[in-house]
């Protein structure tokens, strides 16, 4: 079986991270359209999806494989949220891709987001305009 198969067959975690509850309500909306998504959890700020992440760590069959960040939040911002990310464990790291979310086209968020190696690419809000099918299906 190649990798896009195996990719495919896979059930897939989602953890949806924005402060925003309309954006969220869609852009859950939209993932759960998907074919073997098998958890969509969604977490508010970058602090409680922090919190979710530690209390799953030694549990890697739990960790998401995807991630959707938004950039713009209150009290930790998304490269406030990499930062911390960048501290677990490599394993979980490598499993997981981290996809940032924004609704600005600011060249400097972009430039800011290429820095850290664990994002896949940076994305305009809403998830829409994008082929999900495609994103989850990346390496």
């Amino acid at each position: 079986m190649n990798q896009v198969e195996n990719n495919m067959t896979k059930d897939i975690s989602i953890l949806l991270i924005d402060d925003s509850d309309v954006d969220n309500f869609i852009n859950k909306a939209i993932i759960s359209k998907e074919e073997n998504i098998s958890q969509i959890t969604v977490k508010t700020s970058g602090l409680d999806a922090l919190a979710y992440l530690n209390a799953i760590i030694e549990k890697k069959e739990a960790f998401p494989d995807v991630i959707f960040l938004d950039i713009k939040m209150p009290r930790m911002n998304g490269f406030e949220f990499l930062d911390e990310y960048l501290k677990l464990p490599e394993d979980l790291k490598n499993h997981c891709k981290v996809y940032l979310l924004s609704s600005s086209l600011d060249s400097l968020d972009s430039e800011k987001g290429g820095k850290y190696y664990v994002v896949k690419k940076q994305l305009t809000k809403p998830l829409a305009h994008h082929q999900i099918s495609e994103l989850l299906l990346e390496d």
